[in-house]
């Protein structure tokens, strides 16, 4: 029986020691990582005096210390399995003493080898990391020195010389700074705007109709101091003229109802500008209406323009004779209202009857007549002057009646 527990707890520790060589084999390993981890941390403190003999002795002290670890380990794992053993065991189980021993052995030196292994791996790593330090620690010193040596070597740079400051110069005149002038800022020329024009007064013969009502009598006599007093109406009457010339859509009417106007207007004007004066011949050397005075439109036109070459000339009618008034008391009478286009023809024919019927200015009998110079001066006009005559007289002139021509008066008719 003692024989039979002798193996069996042999068996049994053999088979423990199997299974536990993996577990010492990991702390082996953890702590031979240990004691490396350790040795570096000492190795590598910057201690450049520490010599390589210490860190060769740390290698062989970290080899018996895993040894003596290792043998402990097994030797208490072995008494633990032997306390453990039961008492009995079944015969049929117990295995032959041979083969026990061999597998024993078998696996001791197993463990053996790998315990060995292992502490060599562990050895070699410590030596590796020892070699590692002891190089760092050999060239350490060098590299020191050879810092302080540059150091040395390198002389700090010298200092900069001190130089006296100079004396101050002493201004013997001083100047006034140059004047600087201020340029002038011309202000911007205020913008002057130019008003709008006024608008354009349309044609109108109105105001020099209330001047005619007003200043001239039913047979033909002016008030030039009338017409003195209201210069200024008749002034726009005339603007009103010279801003609306005839236009070449104006009818017959329109036309000569404005030309006979201005004649009127701007003889009356001549007057009144050189008023008081006892004829109009006593104007340009006696032949006023040969001087261009009379604006209209952008052109200057004279009295006998306006009466020769634009009324009888275009229209061919002796009536204008009638219409027109050259300020002496031997011109037909100047009429007291406007001319316009409505009146003109009612006007010609009221005109001429009341001029060739009044004795003032012609004595008509059937056989003989003394009749105007207007006839004898414009007979082309009139064409046969005893027909145009006896067309608008009241006594008819026999076909050899008799003709002379009465003085021509130049006094103002006033």
């Amino acid at each position: 029986m003692k024989i039979i527990h002798f193996i069996l707890t042999i068996c049994i520790a053999v088979n423990i020691m199997a299974c536990t060589s993996n577990t010492n084999s990991a702390n082996n390993d953890a702590r031979t990582t240990e004691v490396t981890n350790q040795a570096p941390k000492k190795a590598v403190t910057p201690m450049v005096n520490e010599t390589p003999a210490k860190a060769v002795a740390t290698t062989e002290v970290a080899e018996n210390i895993a040894d003596k670890k290792v043998i402990a380990a097994t030797k208490k794992q072995v008494e633990t399995t032997t306390k453990e053993t039961p008492a009995k065991v079944e015969k049929k189980d117990i295995p032959k003493p041979k083969k026990v021993v061999e597998k024993v052995k078998a696996n001791a030196e197993k463990a053996a080898s790998e315990v060995k292994a292992s502490t060599e791996k562990t050895t070699e790593t410590v030596k590796e990391t020892v070699k590692a330090v002891t190089t760092t620690a050999k060239e350490a010193p060098a590299k020191v020195t050879e810092t302080v040596k540059e150091v040395i070597a390198t002389p700090p740079p010298a200092p900069k010389p001190v130089t006296k400051p100079e004396a101050p110069k002493v201004v013997e005149k001083v100047t006034a700074p140059p004047k600087v002038e201020t340029p002038k800022v011309e202000a911007p020329a205020p913008k002057i705007e130019t008003p709008p024009a006024p608008a354009q007064p349309a044609l109108s013969h109105t105001i020099f109709d209330g001047l005619l009502r007003q200043h001239v009598s039913s047979s033909g006599a002016v008030n030039y101091n009338g017409f003195k007093s209201d210069k200024a109406k008749l002034q726009s009457y005339l603007d009103i003229l010279a801003a609306n010339p005839p236009k070449s859509d104006w009818g017959r009417g329109k036309t000569m109802a404005y030309w006979i106007n201005a004649y009127n207007a701007f003889t009356i004007k001549l007057i009144v500008d050189n008023y008081p004066l006892g004829s109009i011949t006593d104007l340009d050397g006696g032949n006023p209406w040969e001087k261009s005075r009379i604006k209209l439109g952008g052109q200057t036109y004279s009295l006998n323009q306006i009466e020769k070459e634009i009324l009888l000339k275009k229209y061919k009618d002796a009536r204008v004779h009638f219409a027109v008034n050259c300020a002496a008391k031997s011109c037909p009478a100047l009429l007291n209202s406007a001319w316009t286009a409505s009146n003109l023809e009612s006007n010609f024919e009221r005109q001429t009857k009341a001029f060739i019927n009044n004795a003032q200015f012609n004595d008509i009998k059937p056989k003989s007549g003394k009749i105007s110079k207007i006839f004898e001066w414009y007979a082309g006009d009139f064409g046969d002057v005893k027909a145009f005559i006896n067309k608008y007289a009241n006594t008819q002139l026999k076909p050899n009646a008799k003709i002379e021509y009465l003085e021509y008066d130049w006094k103002l008719n006033q």
